[in-house]
């Protein structure tokens, strides 16, 4: 008989492999890929300055015929919602974000999982990894396992434990005030100011939902997530450094096994401090630059930083993640409304921007390793506890 063996990498490439499928064929059942239509090409006449100049003044009949554009709502020309901005000038606000934390964890390999849809909701597979496995099985394939069995003997059943898990894209806006006179003055000035706004206000909110959503009217983040661990801060060293190594090196201990795209997120100021880390003479962080492909690392694991975690002294102020263990919904396309009269003594006109997204993770509980002692537990996402 052939013997086959897994370790535990090859174990979390297989769940990993197994989640993605099962996640791809939930989108191709529901029908919820993104419909895309011909936009029109930038040309003369033709620009983001041009299509916001359109909304404002409620070109309707322009926006339909040169941009592809309708009610954000509904198909009609109702007072409900914003119109729809283009693809190709959705993708220039999307590119604003490019050097910010989202962007460059996705560019890098290490964001999470990505899905658009066009659905009010998406139903997507978790696996229920929190239950002890059996001793020839592990968590990280839910349950399924090799049995052992006599020549002819029955095969014993060994299938997956699923849940579902749905994602409602919860409506999110931005509210940017400009001189009136701008929209016939300077469209061009009007364009790059509204496109960096909005691009970097939807980079931020990604971000800080990403790590700290509450999952009340928005998506929930991983501080604080049940799936994830809270690693006690050494406190049995008399030098900071020491004690801090050691709630390092913990912190990996804890990591799911495998997770070859993990990266550490920390608060700004826990940096100095890391840069004081060391494994007998060696030191455990690496300066290269605050990029993520070839940025700053820490026991070997890429780190970036966010002003969004909580201060240093603060549970969830340094998380250690495995990010493809979560998966971020966007409702498909931006919208933008405009109205001059909210601000009209003032002479300024009120544009809003608008994004329905909903994220969390895929796992909901630490994973319980098939060592036999059934309290070992492991996750994709490792979090300090609240210390000095």
């Amino acid at each position: 008989m052939t013997e086959i063996v897994m370790n535990q990498s090859e174990l979390a490439a297989e769940i990993a492999a197994r989640l993605r499928d099962e996640v791809a064929a939930a989108v191709k059942a529901q029908n919820v890929g993104v419909a895309t239509s011909a936009p029109a090409a930038e040309g003369e006449g033709v620009s983001f300055g041009d299509f916001l100049k359109c909304v404002a003044t409620g070109d309707v009949q322009r926006l339909r015929a040169v941009y592809k554009s309708s009610k954000a709502l509904d198909e009609t020309t109702g007072a409900g919602g914003g119109f729809l901005v283009p693809t190709q000038f959705e993708e220039r606000i999307r590119a604003v974000g490019a050097p910010m934390l989202f962007d460059q964890l996705v560019a890098a390999g290490r964001g999470p999982l990505m899905l658009r849809t066009n659905a009010a909701e998406l139903a997507l597979p978790v696996l229920e990894q929190d239950q002890a496995p059996n001793v020839e099985s592990s968590a990280l394939v839910g349950g399924v396992r090799l049995i052992w069995r006599e020549q002819s003997a029955d095969v014993a059943e060994s299938e997956p434990k699923f849940e579902q898990r749905i994602f409602r894209p919860h409506s999110a806006d931005a509210y940017v005030a400009a001189a009136t006179e701008l929209i016939t003055d300077a469209p061009q000035a009007l364009e790059d100011t509204l496109v960096s706004l909005f691009g970097r206000a939807y980079a931020v909110l990604k971000a800080r939902v990403m790590l700290r959503g509450t999952g009340v009217g928005q998506p929930r983040g991983i501080v604080g997530h049940p799936a994830s661990i809270s690693v006690t801060r050494a406190t049995s060293s008399s030098s900071q450094a020491d004690n801090d190594t050691s709630t390092i090196l913990a912190m990996i201990q804890r990591l799911l096994p495998g997770s070859a795209t993990a990266v550490w997120i920390a608060h700004p100021f826990w940096r100095s401090r890391l840069m004081a880390t060391r494994l007998s003479e060696t030191l455990l962080y690496t300066v290269n630059g605050q990029s993520l492909v070839y940025g700053d690392t820490l026991a070997g694991i890429p780190i970036a930083y966010s002003e969004h975690l909580p201060t240093v002294t603060s549970a969830g102020s340094l998380v250690l993640a495995d990010l493809s263990y979560y998966a971020f919904v966007e409702r498909a396309g931006f919208s933008v409304a405009f109205s001059e009269h909210v601000r009209f003594l003032k002479r300024q006109s009120v544009w809003l921007f608008g994004v329905r997204i909903d994220g969390a993770p895929l796992v909901n509980a630490p994973l319980i390793l098939a060592d036999g002692a059934g309290n070992n537990t492991v996750s994709p996402f490792v979090e300090i506890a609240a210390g000095t």
